[in-house]
């Protein structure tokens, strides 16, 4: 049985967990799941890409609050937003 809500679709799945795995936060699977259907994978990949790139002494919280800080960020803004 598929342990996954039927709204997911495989690709879906697969972003979210590579998310979870790339910032080390597999409690939050659920939460990325959700933005896979909320904002564009390519943007999301270009989010986990930048977080994944920071040095660490610029990271305060963790790089999953950060990364959930930026999409939503860009859930709110809009595509042109940017504090760059």
């Amino acid at each position: 049985m598929n342990r996954y809500n039927n709204n997911y679709n495989p690709i879906e799945i697969q972003l979210a967990h590579e998310i979870a795995e790339r910032l080390n936060d597999p409690d939050a699977l659920s939460l990325y799941l959700s933005y896979t259907q909320q904002v564009p994978h390519e943007k999301l990949r270009e989010l986990l890409n930048k977080v994944c790139s920071m040095p660490d002494h610029m990271i305060r919280r963790s790089r999953g609050a950060l990364f959930t800080h930026l999409v939503n960020s860009h859930r709110q803004y809009g595509h042109g937003y940017s504090r760059d």
